[in-house]
């Protein structure tokens, strides 16, 4: 598994690159980008559901270490598109809050999963059981609903 979504990850990153060096406006780069990205996580999706004997060990990897990855070139792109795709028109202090404004949004939501962050920034594995175990949802951990999709 892990050297079939590295492969996936190198070609994945080597389509983003040809995305941007042949895509200026940026609404149709992130619009590639997302369905390159959607592409290659349907692949890892698919790749994954093929194992049927995952033990505890590579079911956590999997969702701690290698989902993530794909997951957020796709949020990082989905986000772009939308931003580009909200902004107004109007003069270049309009615009500069518009981004000032989503940046904001981005700094709140930071804030609030500041936790996760830390636990993940810090390699930290004491919960990993109950974050990254399948039909394991934990209430208490009160993750955001993206968990659910």
């Amino acid at each position: 598994m892990k050297l079939f979504s590295e492969s996936l990850m190198s070609q994945l990153e080597q389509q983003l690159k040809v995305i941007h060096l042949q895509t200026e406006n940026p609404i149709q780069s992130a619009e590639l980008a997302i369905k390159s990205s959607v592409t290659a996580l349907e692949r890892l999706k698919s790749s994954f559901i093929k194992y049927k004997s995952l033990n505890k060990k590579e079911e956590i990897e999997f969702f701690r270490d290698i989902k993530p990855k794909f997951a957020a070139k796709l949020i990082y792109y989905s986000e772009i598109y939308t931003i580009e795709t909200n902004k107004p028109l109007g003069s270049h202090k309009t615009i500069a809050k518009y981004y000032n404004s989503e940046l904001l949004k981005l700094k709140v939501f930071f804030k609030q999963n500041q936790e996760f962050y830390r636990y993940c920034r810090t390699a930290n594995n004491c919960l990993d059981s109950k974050y990254y175990i399948r039909e394991k949802y934990d209430l208490k951990l009160m993750m955001d609903s993206v968990y659910f999709q």
